[in-house]
């Protein structure tokens, strides 16, 4: 009966050493630690097994003390993979206690036979502490099973039930008898402990590839949800990306149209502006010309020899000059709309658009100061663009003072350099802006003007913006409003 008894130990080694042996083959390509840990684990209790069953062919301290050494190394690693399993929450306490618990049953056990030689003794002591011991694969599974209910837990807490039993059982009948002369004697305590191992080792391993496989599962709908969701996540990006792409063209084309409409809205007082203007130049041109063909026709004087004819020619160049410049910025002003990056001084920008508001400020009455700053003022954008926002300006002051005949009438433009920036002012002497539309006096479609548009401060805005400056003022009833325009510096050659 010692051999059968023997046999059956062995047999428990095989299911140790096969089972373990087949989760990690399966389980090969995940390339796991927790893998590795609960098969090498597995296999070195299934040797600790070996050498528990082979009494008399090993040294005794090969029996009581290598044995019992492997056999909680072994159990030490299957229970520290089962508890990766209930990994991010801490489980460092636990590692602690498995690491002390097991060293103080080695002291105790090897002291007992060592000193005492009481096998009874430590024979009990090695199923009672297995029996408590193994009961945690019970409260490991309880745990996965409250996180997640599966059958793998559930498998889990079998296996942790059947070795505390069975090994209880054990712990009993070991104790009953009050001493041991053949621990492998075929008793019925020795029979439940060895169907209960079978048991258990048996679930125990299926239980951690379930459990094993079941995360794994998880995991993978979970990145694969992820990933459908990233994928939704790019795709709306992408539908936004063209949507605000389609935006900001549409904008612009907005922007241009409106550009468009606030020229064509303001041509009636240009047209105006324009017939005075060139009226004065072209009237010259016409008296000079009849001049000198009048000197020419009576007298036969060379026109080169003659004073009078040589002032006369003068003047016509002058004035035809003038006229030209003027047709030239109203054709500027007034052209497709599309944006021509240029460098250009704003010192010669702002004597343009003079040109054409002088005649609006005689009519008015109204004294223009130019202050332009000595060096050139040079700048990188849009000409035409830039143009409606002076005259805009200019406009705005000059209709600011229209109705005021309180005091003198005045409008200051002025042009500076502050280090890498250009500054334009415009500053009128009227009496401010009221406070109730100061806050939105650059949104679109707001005017105090009984004939205004509310285009022309929310375009000058906008197209300053474009240019990366910025536009703002101050105002106050008793010394009028000043506009600035802060626009960056060109500074080098400019690369188109």
């Amino acid at each position: 009966m010692q051999l059968d008894t023997q046999t059956t130990i062995f047999m428990i080694c095989f299911v140790y050493l096969m089972l373990h042996g087949a989760i990690w083959l399966a389980l090969l390509e995940y390339r796991s630690f927790q893998v590795k840990l609960w098969c090498v684990s597995g296999m070195i209790s299934g040797g600790a097994v070996v050498l528990l069953a082979i009494r008399g062919s090993v040294p005794d301290v090969v029996f009581f003390y290598v044995a019992q050494f492997l056999m909680l190394i072994g159990n030490w690693g299957r229970m520290v993979a089962l508890r990766m399993y209930l990994l991010p929450s801490p489980q460092d306490t636990a590692f602690r206690v498995y690491t002390v618990v097991n060293t103080a049953y080695f002291a105790v056990f090897c002291y007992l036979i060592y000193f005492h030689q009481a096998e009874w003794e430590a024979l009990l002591l090695f199923n009672g502490f297995y029996a408590l011991l193994c009961f945690d694969y019970f409260r490991i599974g309880e745990q996965l099973n409250q996180q997640q209910p599966s059958l793998g837990a559930r498998l889990l807490m079998w296996a942790g039930l059947s070795l505390s039993v069975t090994l209880g059982v054990r712990t009993l009948g070991v104790s009953l008898l009050g001493d041991v002369h053949d621990i492998y004697a075929p008793t019925w305590d020795q029979a439940i402990m060895i169907v209960g191992q079978f048991t258990a080792i048996t679930l125990s391993n299926i239980a951690f590839l379930r459990i094993f496989l079941e995360i794994a599962e998880r995991q993978k709908m979970a990145m694969t949800h992820e990933l459908a969701v990233t994928n939704e996540r790019a795709e709306a990006i992408r539908k936004t990306s063209i949507d605000l792409k389609k935006l900001l063209q549409e904008r612009e084309e907005i922007i241009r149209q409106l550009a468009i409409f606030n020229k064509t809205a303001g041509m009636g007082a240009l047209v105006a502006c324009l017939a005075h203007e060139l009226n004065q130049p072209l009237t010259s041109i016409q008296l000079n010309a009849e001049l000198i063909d009048s000197a020419l026709l009576d007298t036969g004087t060379d026109a080169n020899a003659d004073s009078t004819v040589k002032e006369a020619m003068r003047d016509l160049m002058k004035d035809n000059q003038r006229a030209a410049t003027i047709i030239k910025t109203l054709r500027n002003m007034f052209g497709s709309g599309r944006k021509l990056m240029s460098t250009f001084d704003l010192n010669a920008l702002a004597n343009d658009v003079l040109l054409l508001c002088k005649s609006k400020l005689n009519s008015n009455h109204i004294a223009l100061k130019v202050d332009l700053h000595p060096e050139a003022t040079m700048i990188t954008g849009d000409k035409s663009q830039l143009q409606q926002v002076l005259l805009n300006l200019i406009t705005n002051a000059a209709d600011a003072l229209t109705l005021d005949t309180s005091k003198q009438k005045r409008i200051t433009l002025r042009t500076q350099l502050q280090g890498d920036r250009v500054l334009l002012t415009v500053t009128d002497n009227g009496s401010g802006i009221a406070p109730e539309i100061a806050a939105s006096i650059f949104e679109l479609l707001r005017t105090n003007k009984e004939d205004g548009m509310g285009i022309g401060l929310w375009l000058s805005r906008t197209i300053v913006e474009t240019h990366q400056g910025t536009i703002d003022f101050v105002t106050d009833t008793n010394s009028g409003t000043t506009f600035t325009v802060n626009l960056p510096a060109t500074t080098g050659p400019m690369i188109y």
